[in-house]
């Protein structure tokens, strides 16, 4: 009873999130001046985290029901987020079965990599530049591949910190999706991660690190990628309400994507 009531609120939610973001029309149809942005959320899989435990006792939630509320979270931030600038297009203003069909058209027309991720210089603190001087040193520029020596192979362990990036393996995704959407980017969620920080016996901290989300993004516009990457923040370590993560790190993540695609002039 109690996962059937999860589910039902669940939907509820979503039925609200349509109507509330296309003025009571479960619509994608583009009616304005601005150019559209289709988002395109996670595969259910692709959701890795340390918490779940914690976050469902707290709230009295099970593992599908928690997955869930974070991938329909974030795609309502971005698609608030995008409605300053954009004509944002969600599939959860579809009903179920349609947007169930077209999204598993979309993931099997996709593939992903893991690229290295690189430090935007205007999201370092003074004190992280310093140390990334040589810490990208260290990463990047000395970082060789495995090679045979002396008969044998030789690897070096590789923690540079990386992405998942979208690939199409499908060449007429973009100019399908563009045929029904019109959409001028189409921003695709790869993956999001939730990860505890460290306990304090392993660190230099008088106290464990704070918690982590990465939420792994591409995004492309009718042709082809313009953008891919990761967007990190971090929180409490004694956070576990679902309600406080969402508002406290999702509105964030969602403007650093959507900033990937506004023009430096708006």
């Amino acid at each position: 009873m109690r996962n059937l009531f999860f589910l039902l609120l669940i939907t509820l939610s979503f039925n609200v999130f349509s109507q509330e973001t296309t003025a009571g029309e479960v619509s994608n149809n583009n009616n304005s001046n601005k150019g559209s942005v289709l988002i395109i959320p996670f595969e259910p899989k692709l959701y890795i985290s340390d918490i779940d435990n914690q976050i469902a006792v707290k709230n009295e939630m099970n593992f599908q029901d928690i997955k869930a509320k974070f991938r329909a979270a974030l795609d309502q931030n971005i698609f608030i987020t995008l409605k300053n600038y954009f004509t944002p297009l969600s599939f959860y203003t579809l009903n179920e079965e349609e947007a169930r069909t077209e999204l598993s058209y979309i993931y099997n027309s996709i593939g992903y990599k893991y690229e290295v991720l690189e430090v935007e210089a205007e999201e370092e603190t003074k004190g992280k530049k310093f140390a990334n001087k040589f810490k990208k040193k260290e990463n990047n520029d000395e970082y060789v591949e495995a090679s045979v020596q002396n008969g044998q192979v030789v690897s070096q362990v590789d923690n540079r910190e990386k992405y998942m990036k979208t690939v199409l393996s499908n060449d007429q995704l973009l100019t399908n999706l563009n045929k029904k959407y019109q959409a001028e980017y189409y921003i695709f969620i790869n993956e999001l991660d939730i990860k505890r920080g460290g306990d304090a016996q392993y660190t230099n901290n008088t106290k464990a690190q704070d918690r982590s989300i990465k939420v792994h993004y591409t995004i492309f516009n009718n042709k082809e990628e313009v953008s891919s990457g990761a967007i990190i923040t971090t929180f409490d370590e004694n956070e576990n309400d679902i309600n406080k993560i969402i508002k406290s790190q999702f509105g964030i993540i969602a403007e650093k994507i959507v900033s990937k695609i506004i023009p430096i002039e708006k």
